[in-house]
């Protein structure tokens, strides 16, 4: 395997580009002023218990891209899985889909993307305003699917407090690579007494540019493209209403959102039946498309008690109706329906927090969700299923000057209910624990326990399986194109339990700042797909099966501040992150992240800033069985921007540079690695005007 070595002088460099400092206007604000949303008390990120990732104001401008796991993929310890260019889900530790939850404003997104690779998130990172990434306690507040940690997309669409003054942002910017263009717009503003935020967005592309072939092995000569993927032009767009009340009581409001996203699969990386036993040939490809839409309803509201036993209360209602259908698209340009996924669902929250007691502080609450899965077309291999949970949950914290503890408990009722004589009930329960401990000159000792448990899901339990008698049905099975197999769900698999051990030491100011953590988590019980083999008509079988896992790994990031001057202050970074994972019969886990070493500079001064970024991927060599090893590659990345404050304007004008050492690079974590790799060099630059 190639694994090309970084020259010293590199390594003196290396960083991931979204660890860089914020811009000029928030060099001051140190970590311990930072706010986590998701987290129970509201807690900055320096007094939580927690293993926290925060992402916001000018970094998270500067790493936003259209995926979830390409926006957060240069934090530690997560990286993005993809499925061609239009679809990226978050990798966290080496989880992801239905062990990663994605929340939008701490409420579950209930679309479909967990359930194949190919589906995308139901949420647009260019509407929000941050993202948190929390492991730990905090986790218990959200779900059982919570074991790999949790994705809070924050995007402020329902304002709690007024506005002083109208707020106006728009971002136009355009990308070289792939000839995208991208227009965003927000607003806020409040009445006499109403308070009201609007926002909308648009994008689209055309084929993504790349350094070499896009498919690397002789699968599907006919369909290869040189220096572009094909069929990876896409469009998007989306707008939000929101509004609300608000005064000292709290705030109570209502928000809209409407999101479309249509994007393409890369020629061979959605296979059909009949490709297993006819020829294709050049002038008869077929090429597939994703017309994924949204509607989503939110209401949500606050009440503060003060002098009060229970000192705030916090509900929220959420309704979503998503659609993801699969267009069979012909070389004529006539398309037909493939396939269609819906899903219809209902969340509804309460939580209290109750005033301290022997210096504990609680935050409890109760959950529930019912959801309507249905699939029709030539790709349903899972049977329509209503989904109902139901939940309590609840955190105690105690803090004694130098020492807090953090305690978390969530019990869970899962019911899957397909009909005939395949419902499942499972009632989960799951327990944490963290401490967190001031060891003095901004340092801290955080070690964290526990022990979580996650229900099977409806593609784990019914893919291929015959409800009326919930078997297999071996005489009709359909193919999951994403993974090019023919899957079968285990309606008796157990509930996963997970048992996780952190510990993390962070020095949030001074010379130097960092984080080192350390982890290690064994999971009883862990559901995985493995190909075992084929039928009597030779179609290759996967089924989905539990094994004892065992995952470990660590994560580290340092800054120091190299000189600070009136002129401006430059920054240096260093970053690296390795996770593995095997199973405890032997054998490692598929498609797991490779090691990665990072670090960059950063100069800002009070009109302009620029910053330098460089990430070494390893080779991926830890594979599993039928598994190719994946080279690694190195990753150059360049941001600069200059900007003018006339008043309460500001107009930044910014150029971003990606991959430009146009490296060939293949993701190991994504299905389709032979046929679609990342993007070849492109840079992006546009203008920001806020008000």
């Amino acid at each position: 395997m190639n694994n090309p070595s970084l020259p010293l002088g590199v390594i003196t460099l290396l960083i991931t580009h979204s660890v860089l400092a914020d811009h000029h206007k928030q060099q001051n604000h140190h970590l311990e002023e930072t706010i986590v949303v998701s987290a129970p008390f509201q807690q900055t990120v320096a007094a939580t218990a927690l293993p926290v990732s925060v992402l916001k104001g000018e970094s998270y401008r500067r790493a936003v891209t259209n995926s979830l796991g390409e926006t957060l993929q240069n934090q530690p310890g997560i990286q993005n899985s993809s499925f061609g260019t239009g679809v990226g889900q978050a990798v966290i530790r080496g989880q992801s889909a239905n062990r990663v939850q994605i929340l939008q404003n701490s409420a579950n997104t209930l679309d479909v993307s967990a359930i194949s690779p190919d589906h995308a998130n139901g949420v647009e990172p260019l509407l929000a305003a941050g993202i948190e990434v929390i492991r730990g306690p905090a986790t218990l507040l959200y779900g059982n699917g919570a074991i790999g940690g949790i994705v809070n997309v924050i995007d402020e669409r329902i304002p709690e407090t007024s506005f002083s003054t109208p707020e106006f942002s728009f971002e136009q910017s355009h990308n070289a690579g792939n000839d995208e263009n991208k227009s965003v717009g927000k607003v806020n503003f409040s009445t006499s007494s109403l308070n009201f935020h609007l926002d909308a967005f648009t994008r689209n592309n055309n084929d993504v540019e790349i350094n070499g072939y896009a498919i690397d092995e002789l699968l599907l000569p006919e369909r290869n493209t040189y220096g572009f993927i094909a069929n990876s032009e896409a469009q998007a767009s989306g707008h939000t209403i929101g509004t609300s009340i608000s005064g000292d009581w709290g705030f109570l409001g209502l928000s809209r959102n409407d999101l479309d996203n249509e994007y393409g699969l890369p020629p061979g990386a959605h296979p059909h039946e009949e490709d297993e036993t006819e020829e294709v040939h050049a002038d008869e490809q077929e090429l597939v498309r994703i017309d994924m839409s949204q509607t989503r309803y939110d209401l949500r509201g606050k009440v503060l008690l003060p002098d009060h036993f229970v000192e705030q209360l916090t509900g929220s209602i959420n309704y979503i109706q998503y659609q993801h259908n699969e267009l069979e698209v012909e070389t004529g340009g006539s398309s037909e329906l493939g396939t269609r996924f819906e899903n219809e669902g209902l969340e509804a929250r309460l939580t209290l927090t109750h005033a301290p007691m022997n210096s504990w502080v609680g935050h409890w609450g109760v959950q529930f969700s019912d959801s309507k899965f249905s699939a029709q077309g030539e790709e349903a291999f899972i049977p329509e299923t209503d989904r109902r949970n139901y939940a309590l949950f609840g955190i105690e914290r105690w803090d004694a000057g130098k020492t807090t503890l953090e305690l978390g408990l969530r019990i869970e009722r899962n019911q899957l209910d397909p009909g005939a004589r395949c419902n499942r009930n499972e009632t989960t329960s799951s327990l944490s624990a963290s401490v967190l401990r001031d060891l003095g000159e901004s340092t801290n000792l955080m070690v964290a326990f526990s022990r979580s448990q996650r229900a099977p899901t409806l593609e784990e339990r019914y893919s291929n399986t015959r409800v009326a008698t919930c078997t297999p049905d071996p005489s009709s099975l359909v193919l999951h194109a994403a993974t090019a197999l023919y899957e079968i769900g285990t309606p008796d698999l157990d509930v996963e339990t997970a048992s996780n051990l952190e510990i993390g030491i962070t020095r949030h100011a001074g010379s130097w700042t960092g984080e080192l953590n350390l982890y290690y988590n064994h999971i009883r019980d862990y559901i995985y797909l493995l190909e075992n083999g084929v039928d009597s008509f030779d179609r290759p079988i996967a089924t989905y099966l539990a094994e004892d896992t065992t995952f470990y790994g660590a994560e580290v990031q340092l800054g120091r501040t190299l000189m600070q001057t009136g002129k401006g202050t430059l920054e240096l970074r260093l970053q690296g992150d390795i996770v593995r994972a095997s199973f405890d019969n032997g054998g490692n886990v598929p498609r797991m992240s490779p090691p990665r070493l990072g670090g960059g500079l950063l100069f800002a001064s009070n009109q302009w800033s620029l910053d330098l970024g460089l990430t070494h991927v390893f080779d991926q060599s830890h594979t599993a069985v039928g598994e190719t090893e994946t080279d690694g590659h190195t990753l150059l990345e360049l941001y600069a921007d200059y900007h003018f404050t006339p008043g309460e304007r500001e107009l930044l004008m910014f150029v971003k540079g990606t991959n430009l050492l146009d490296e060939q690079m293949r993701n190991h974590l994504s299905f389709l690695k032979n046929f679609s790799p990342q993007a070849g060099r492109a840079i992006r630059f546009g203008v920001r005007f806020t008000y």
